[in-house]
């Protein structure tokens, strides 16, 4: 019996591990691999888009404005990682809405229109592409 309950606690913080929130680490890995910023920032449509996640100072401040700042948020891999969990928590919703499905059965994939085109990502055909790059580069759904 004392197998069992070890094993059990063992499968279940693997789990706690792996997800960390509602978007796999998995799915934040490939986000930051397509987005590929590394630790500056860098002019992106008329805007800085700071750190690995290229995260800009909007987004920054809707996912709670975290840490110390938003570029230094940006530049701290654990700091930007809650900052993506956060906005994703807050928009899911609005983006489950605009697919027509729930918020449990959102995928990387809509994670990561959500995050390239913000709160209306899920509705834009303009991150169609980003989705297709999640398939293609990291064969995440």
């Amino acid at each position: 019996m004392h197998l069992s309950v070890a094993v059990l606690v063992c499968l279940s913080l693997a789990f706690v591990t792996q997800t960390q929130g509602i978007v796999s680490n998995a799915c934040l890995d490939c986000i930051g691999q397509i987005e590929g910023g590394g630790s500056g920032c860098n002019l992106d449509e008329g805007t800085l888009s700071c750190g690995l996640y290229q995260i800009k100072e909007p987004y920054y401040i809707d996912c709670g404005s975290p840490g110390t700042g938003w570029q230094s948020c940006a530049a701290s891999d654990s700091c930007a990682r809650g900052c993506i969990q956060s906005y994703m928590s807050r928009y899911g919703g609005l983006c489950a809405g605009q697919l027509g499905k729930s918020t449990s059965q959102l995928t990387c994939q809509d994670y990561g229109r959500l995050h390239n085109g913000g709160p209306n990502g899920c509705s834009s055909s303009s991150t169609i592409g980003y989705a297709a790059r999640i398939a293609s580069e990291c064969g995440l759904n």
